[in-house]
């Protein structure tokens, strides 16, 4: 079955990276070997996924466009002392080059790992929610609200009215919206999660009540709005002054409005610093400007820098001492 063979091929991948790895490190690997690597990857690459075709890959491009595969567990424990269970996710990266500012989810970014990490030791904050991810990339947050919903809906069939069932992963990029879809299909999570093309600088900042965001065209689907939700998720979204503007818009049209009883929709979104992302200084600002309320913290001070300890090395651009910041941003 289906699930027989992810498990293969996550077994597959990681001892592709394993042979990588000591192939580099003895001085006795010839050429032959690494030709060898790079025809089984391109075959494991044509079972995960048809429609990428093989590609003659640098040493250092086979490890990086690898899919890559996380094991992600929770940073605390329950208070009973009982274990909480791990997630296994398998994430293909894009493996065409870079080549404009919209491809820069193409790969893997520090923050998609730390949020996360941070949602599986607070599944909770998603439990009967409507949950949209922005900007999400190559889509490790979306899949990782997916699996846990799933979890917590204790195997019970989804229905199409109940939208707390399911979470729509976004981005602006066609190529990375591909991908995403790919990523849901190869962990299985195609019945809670779903794709749509959002940019944000088509959302305006004014729709308070009743909320909603403006899902863009895509493969013949007209532009069209959609229903606000009780939960924004987001990684490293913020490249420019711009993007701040944009996503502080976003998330208040996005997000569903307080009413009698019920309190309004809240965003978590963690972001590198400013020394890493030009405009993530103003993002704050720019949200408690259009209303919204905002409570900051750096990552590293989280679960005593727990956050940072396991799986940041297969990040595209994280260094050591990168410093993050965790924003929660509420509709009041």
């Amino acid at each position: 079955g289906r699930a027989g063979s992810q498990a293969v091929l996550t077994k597959i991948f990681v001892q592709i990276k394993r042979c990588i790895s000591i192939a580099e490190s003895s001085c006795e690997t010839t050429e032959e070997d690494f030709d060898a690597l790079m025809d089984l990857q391109n075959s494991a690459c044509e079972v995960y996924s048809p429609t990428i075709r093989g590609m003659p890959f640098t040493n250092e491009e086979l490890r990086y466009r690898l899919p890559l595969v996380y094991d992600l567990t929770p940073v605390d424990q329950c208070k009973c002392g009982e274990q909480k269970k791990d997630t296994k996710i398998i994430i293909g990266q894009v493996t065409k080059r870079q080549s404009a500012q919209t491809d820069v989810g193409f790969v893997m970014w520090p923050s998609a790992i730390v949020l996360s990490r941070w949602l599986m030791s607070n599944p909770h904050l998603i439990q009967g929610k409507s949950v949209l991810e922005l900007g999400a990339g190559c889509g490790l947050v979306g899949i990782v609200v997916a699996s846990l919903l799933t979890r917590l809906r204790d195997n019970q069939e989804p229905t199409p009215e109940d939208p707390s069932s399911k979470v729509i992963i976004t981005d602006i990029n066609d190529t990375v919206l591909e991908n995403i879809s790919q990523n849901i299909k190869l962990n299985e999570m195609e019945s809670v999660a779903s794709v749509a093309k959002l940019d944000f600088y088509r959302q305006f900042g004014n729709n308070y009540i009743p909320g909603g965001w403006i899902e863009s065209e895509m493969k013949g689907m007209i532009e069209q709005p959609r229903k606000p939700v009780d939960v924004i998720l987001a990684a490293d979204i913020i490249c420019q002054r711009e993007d701040a503007i944009a996503a502080a818009k976003t998330i208040h049209d996005a997000l569903v409005p307080p009413s009698e009883g019920r309190c309004g929709g809240v965003a978590y979104i963690v972001c590198a610093d400013s020394g890493h992302r030009f405009g993530v200084e103003i993002f704050a600002s720019e949200c408690e400007g259009i209303g919204l309320d905002v409570k900051t913290n750096k990552v590293a001070e989280l679960y005593d820098g727990k956050l940072l300890l396991e799986c940041m090395e297969s990040a595209c651009g994280y260094v050591d001492g990168m410093e993050l910041t965790f924003f929660e941003v509420r509709k009041q």
